[in-house]
């Protein structure tokens, strides 16, 4: 398998395609359509991708560049990746994979591809891309090259990946539903009494109730019939 075919195959990998996302955010080329992939510096459209534009263009701040497409390729780093990998235009689908080779070499120093599987768009991957990318701040903030860049925080939300507050407390569990039966509910309520406790103390009330109600039902008994009761007589 050439570095080609291995490309290719890492560039459908669900990591790739979020950092992929990533980066045209990043460097303001995302433009929802194929139009992402004619961006030049400083925001006009290439007429068409049939070539790298190799078109310098200076902005209203005092920067001048060559970069184009949706992953701002200056024309000498497009050159390269196009030699190396064989791609006879600038299409975005060749875009995408001369992206996916810039991604990987930069990475290399810290693990490569695997690194961006395993901690996704952390600090320490974006400060590796940094060189590459100047809208990607390295793990101080800044860019590589002075100029504006997008925080950590917002590039992790692209990306799709939970983003930690420093300070903030954990979050609550999600409810699952209790599995408890509801004799471990109730003993859980009352204290931890068990089952068998709450059974014996419901027989003695029911006893003590059925005493109360003898005792009541033999002082009306003694007091309709007197002579009954009375020394002397029949009991």
């Amino acid at each position: 398998m050439n570095e080609r075919q291995l490309l290719e195959q890492k560039q459908k990998s669900p990591a790739i395609q979020k950092l992929l996302r990533t980066l045209r955010f990043a460097e303001g080329t995302e433009r929802g359509g194929p139009d992402s992939y004619r961006v030049m510096f400083g925001g006009s459209l290439a007429p068409d991708l049939k070539r790298h534009p190799d078109k310098v263009i200076t902005s209203p701040g005092g920067y001048a560049s060559s970069a184009a497409g949706a992953y701002q390729f200056l024309t000498p780093s497009w050159q390269s990746h196009a030699k190396a990998l064989g791609l006879q235009d600038f299409s975005a689908y060749n875009q995408d994979l001369a992206a996916t080779r810039a991604i990987r070499n930069r990475l290399m120093p810290i693990g490569g591809l695997a690194t961006l599987e395993k901690e996704g768009f952390s600090p320490r991957v974006s400060a590796a891309l940094a060189p590459e990318w100047a809208s990607l701040p390295t793990e101080s903030g800044k860019s590589y090259y002075g100029q504006p860049v997008k925080s950590i925080s917002e590039l992790q939300k692209v990306f799709g990946q939970d983003v930690a507050i420093p300070g903030a407390p954990p979050s609550p569990p999600v409810a699952t539903g209790d599995s408890r039966s509801v004799e471990e509910i109730l003993s859980s309520a009352l204290g931890g009494i068990r089952k068998e406790d709450l059974e014996q103390r419901e027989e003695k009330s029911q006893g003590l109730l059925q005493t109360v109600k003898d005792a009541i039902k033999g002082s009306l008994l003694r007091s309709a019939i007197p002579g009954l009761i009375s020394p002397g007589g029949m009991f």
